[in-house]
């Protein structure tokens, strides 16, 4: 028993020693964002980061501007790879980056015309950068975008992430981008909108807005399209993510007639169908909406005319998704992934167009949408 207890006795010892390989929080300099541009010089690129500063956080200061100066700081270099660049900006820190809270990736509009294949890759091989960090698009340089003024969140990126995770329009994330290549099939993700407000802040200083503007399509590593805000809420519908969506639609011919759906929830599934003439595929959307506002012309109640609502609600969303969906096959970019649908179902027909997959699809490849919606109520109105 004196071995058994002896050897207790040490395993219990040993858990008393210290982490030989810890760090302090305050050796640390936590990256939340990472902005991605086209360097100066030709084969070159350009990387910021974005990191809180701990002594400048203030939770009961209301914008990261407010206090004595921004509770954030942007550092950039330039080198030929990322991760080049990555190790310079290390030099100029006193505190070693730490990765693993990265929060958001913010491509420049250049650097995605270029070919984000390097980031992507880049990204697999490094263990501590998370698959689940959300990714964007800026409508110029990537680094700019952190100078919107965070009114309601302390810092830029967490205005950014909040964006994603609230589902404004898309919440594309790396890992997405990855699986979506590996299958060579197309992706998209938010496309913001940066400009300065015409409005000033209290200190007579330019303050920075930033929002979402569309979508941009990406097809073997590079950006192919952009689409606006209604295009691509419409897309993300069809990929049966749910964005808070408002349509607005008339039945009478001289227009007199009008309503707003709110959709309480909306979703969409997909098949494919082979037919003597080739493969078929099918978006079906739908959901349950709201009647937020009604106007007839000859004053009739909006539940009197709940068939006619539903069918020209169903009408105009079918339309304008598949509006959307020819504008995206024009860009030879299968977001909907309808080519793993295919293999999945039909594998010996995917076999026969694997190889030239993108030309069919953006030329012949034939989609049908249609829609099955429920209204939930019709506001107030009894």
């Amino acid at each position: 028993m004196k071995p058994l207890k002896l050897i207790l006795v040490l395993v219990l010892l040993l858990n008393l020693t210290g982490c030989w390989s810890k760090l302090e929080l305050d050796e640390l300099t936590f990256v939340y964002g990472l902005f991605i541009d086209v360097g100066e010089e030709p084969g070159t690129v350009e990387v910021t980061i974005s990191s809180p500063l701990p002594n400048r956080l203030d939770s009961g200061a209301q914008g990261g501007g407010a206090g004595d100066g921004k509770s954030y700081s942007m550092v950039s270099k330039t080198a030929p790879t990322i991760p080049e660049a990555i190790l310079l900006i290390q030099k100029d820190l006193s505190r070693k980056m730490e990765a693993s809270h990265l929060k958001i990736i913010v491509l420049g509009k250049q650097y995605a015309k270029q070919g984000i294949g390097d980031m992507l890759e880049w990204f697999q091989r490094q263990p501590e950068n998370s698959l689940g960090t959300y990714i964007m698009a800026a409508p110029g340089k990537a680094k700019e975008i952190p100078m919107l003024t965070p009114v309601f969140e302390q810092l830029p990126d967490q205005v950014l992430n909040n964006m994603a995770r609230q589902k404004i329009l898309l919440s594309t994330t790396i890992r997405d981008c990855i699986l979506s290549e590996s299958y060579h099939m197309g992706y998209a993700m938010n496309y913001l909108s940066f400009g300065k407000k015409s409005e000033t802040s209290e200190q007579g200083k330019t303050e920075y807005w930033c929002g979402v503007d569309g979508v941009m399509l990406f097809q073997d590593k590079k950006m192919k399209a952009i689409l606006k805000v209604k295009e691509g809420r419409a897309l993300a519908w069809a990929a049966n993510q749910y964005v808070q969506s408002v349509n607005s639609f008339s039945w009478d011919d001289d227009g007199k007639g009008t309503a707003t759906a709110y959709f309480l929830n909306d979703k969409a599934s997909s098949s494919v169908k082979m037919t003597p003439e080739g493969p078929v595929f099918h978006i079906k959307l739908k959901g349950r909406a709201s009647i937020t506002s009604f106007k007839d012309s000859k004053q009739r109640k909006a539940d009197q005319l709940s068939h006619l609502l539903k069918t020209k609600l169903q009408e105009k969303a079918v339309k304008e998704v598949s509006e959307t969906l020819e504008n995206v096959q024009k860009a030879g970019v299968d977001v909907l992934q309808l080519g793993m649908l295919l293999e999945w179902n039909y594998p010996k027909e995917w076999k026969r167009l694997r190889d030239h997959w993108e030309d069919y699809y953006s030329r012949e490849a034939r989609i049908k949408v249609t829609a099955d919606f429920k209204i939930a109520d019709f506001g107030s109105e009894k």
